[in-house]
């Protein structure tokens, strides 16, 4: 009875404060005392989630595509990279052990071998260091048990027979991290709270919940915070992780590292947080995309550790799965960020890792590494790492392309990462107002400019610095430390009409007048599209023409007294589907840029100049064309 009658009492109290909210809005934007008195000791949420939206505030409705979207992974292949039969463990920070398995070497030969390794490490190119290749020792003979002193993180393994040294039968690559000492001194009234931001390409929220459920069971059990309503900036990962290390516009930052990332180094997060004494680390496997750092490259290490040396051995695909060796290289990820963590716990670290390999491309599966991560957070927590660190697990952006893109649900599954935070029970006890922020804005539109704010207000909290900073392309964006307004829009976030997920999409009829000229309006944009892009000799374009229409969708904005209709239209030949914005103004249509295609990369557009233009060409000979030598 007691229960009814607090429960009874509970919604009583909600309905109070929100008419005190709806008449006195400011009162509530400027946290007035006795509703967040209120508030923290209810445990009230506003705007939290239903099955019907994702958030719900004056700002900003985001439908729930969750509730309705259909996630279909491709198979498991069965195939594994391997075997791995050396081990080598550090003894101590300079000093390795090797140890191999007699057992299982005899799955790769029952003859007599013999093995040794090699250190490698960045080349030199004119008498400087050049992460872009490798330089290698020469090949030391080891046996079981053989300890060697630790020269460089990455270490290589070979095994070949003794009657034909040329017949390589084992191979292996690791990386092995070795500590640096540093000269900071730290402050009396310093209270470090460590980073270890951890990326996986192309998973939206509702991707996470599918694809990864052991880890999202984990996070909810273990009381991560869960961002609803994360909204990407740009399109692909390029825009959206340099928009969350750099808070600059994105004209910025292209002009800052067209010539190499080097070059604008200076002005990531992990840089500022290494000036002020965190020992920093970063790395990415599948080294052949270049939407992360791959297109501009580092020549010199970013961090204090780079872990580019290890995947620079040798990657190569294989099923499902990016092996760098016998070990997946997203694997090869996790135990070096294990390491790396607990290895500075008790210091301060700044360390960001990134992988694509099981979730980029249409043949990865993230379910494959779904045990692994959950081994990584478990052995973070044992190990007092969690008691110390903020961990963001989060993305770039959803599924671009694919048969999953021709659901209209994917028109916000795309625009919406996942971002889960793992926030340090101390911090929440000694920082209690801001904890409570942290929950309050799990429901609020945030950005990659929001979360720069945040990972440098953890240093600010930290009383490492009293610096502040703000943000370039954001100048109302905010950290989540600090209550995000309900009222807050996407103009108000910087994001671009494009990307912006703030609004219900209603279908619409393919007959009806608008529609029907926006379509003719989209086929005429990608034809006229075609005849402009260079090619190799011999070769062009050819003409597409409308051979599908897959959705049609509409939603209005009267700020801006503008119709929108989305549009997904399947293009012939090659097939290939484009997904366009048509915007209604004043009685003139113009088309949103950018257009971009939802199935798979065209693999028909190789003869075109400019690698982004093969999206929309599909290449076709010249007729009586020679082409000169």
């Amino acid at each position: 009875m007691d229960n009814v009658r607090n429960f009874k009492f509970l919604l009583l109290g909600s309905f109070v404060v929100t008419i005190v909210y709806t008449i006195y809005p400011k009162l509530y934007i400027g946290t007035s005392e006795p509703i967040q008195k209120y508030r923290q000791e209810n445990f009230i949420q506003f705007y939290n989630g239903t099955e019907d939206f994702l958030i719900d505030t004056p700002g900003c409705f985001i439908p729930n595509y969750m509730k309705t979207m259909k996630f279909k992974e491709v198979h498991d292949t069965k195939k594994r990279c391997g075997e791995r039969t050396v081990f080598i463990k550090k003894i101590s920070n300079d000093v390795v052990l090797f140890t191999i398995n007699e057992i299982k070497m005899r799955y790769y030969t029952k003859k007599k071998y013999s093995c040794c390794f090699q250190f490698a490490g960045p080349s030199y190119v004119s008498g400087k260091i050049d992460y872009t290749s490798l330089r290698y020792s020469s090949c030391i003979d080891f046996k079981n048990g053989t300890e060697t002193v630790l020269k460089e993180e990455v270490i290589t393994v070979k095994c070949t027979h003794n009657s034909d040294k040329k017949l390589i039968i084992y191979e292996d690559a690791y990386a092995i991290l070795k500590k640096i000492k540093r000269t900071y001194e730290k402050r009396d009234d310093e209270r470090p709270w460590n980073i270890l931001i951890l990326g996986m390409d192309t998973i939206s929220r509702g991707r996470a919940y599918s694809s990864l459920p052991k880890t999202t069971d984990y996070m909810l059990r273990h009381d991560w915070l869960d961002y609803r309503g994360y909204q990407k900036v740009g399109y692909n990962t390029f825009p959206n992780v340099m928009s969350l290390l750099t808070g600059k516009n994105m004209s910025t930052i292209y002009k800052a590292c067209s010539s190499g990332m080097d070059k604008c180094n200076h002005m990531i997060l992990w840089s500022q947080f290494q000036k002020a004494g965190y020992v920093t680390a970063t790395g990415e496997d599948y080294l052949r995309l270049p939407d992360t750092f791959g297109k501009y490259g580092y020549k010199t290490s970013p961090t204090d550790h780079y872990l580019r040396p290890l995947f620079l051995t040798g990657e190569h695909s294989y099923g499902n799965l990016v092996c760098t060796k016998k070990m997946a290289s997203p694997n090869h990820i996790l135990d070096y960020a294990t390491a790396f963590s607990d290895t500075y716990k008790d210091d301060k670290f700044f360390g960001m890792f990134w992988f694509n390999s099981y979730s980029h491309n249409l043949e990865n599966k993230p379910q494959l590494i779904d045990d692994a991560i959950v081994n990584f957070f478990n052995n973070l927590n044992s190990s007092g790492v969690m008691n110390n660190t903020f961990i963001l697990f989060l993305s770039d952006h959803g599924m671009r392309y694919g048969k999953m893109r021709e659901q209209v649900e994917s028109y916000y599954a795309e625009r919406l990462p996942m971002l889960f935070m793992w926030v340090p029970d101390d911090f929440r006890k000694m920082h209690l107002q801001e904890y409570t922020n942290l929950e309050i804005n799990q429901n609020r539109l945030i950005t990659p400019y929001d979360l720069r704010l945040t990972l440098w207000d953890i240093m600010v909290k930290s009383k490492i610095t009293t610096d502040k900073i703000d943000s370039e392309a954001c100048p109302k964006c905010d950290s989540i430390f600090n209550e995000i307004s309900p009222y807050r829009n996407c103009a108000d976030a910087n994001v671009d009409e494009k990307w912006c997920t703030c609004h219900t999409m209603k279908s619409v009829d393919q007959k009806d007048k608008d529609v029907k000229l926006s379509i003719d309006f989209v086929v005429t944009y990608l034809q006229n599209k075609t005849k402009y892009i260079e090619t190799t000799s011999c070769m062009k374009c050819a003409v597409l023409s409308l051979k599908t229409i897959l959705r049609t969708h509409t939603y209005r904005d009267e700020s801006f007294n503008s119709t929108y209709f989305v549009l997904a239209l399947l293009m012939t030949p090659a097939n290939i589907g484009y997904e366009a914005t048509i915007v209604k103004r004043n009685g003139e249509l113009s088309i949103m840029q950018p257009t971009y295609t939802i199935t798979s990369y065209n693999t028909r557009g190789n003869c075109v100049i400019e690698p982004n233009h093969r999206s929309y060409c599909v290449c076709e000979k010249t007729a009586k064309c020679k082409i000169k030598h």
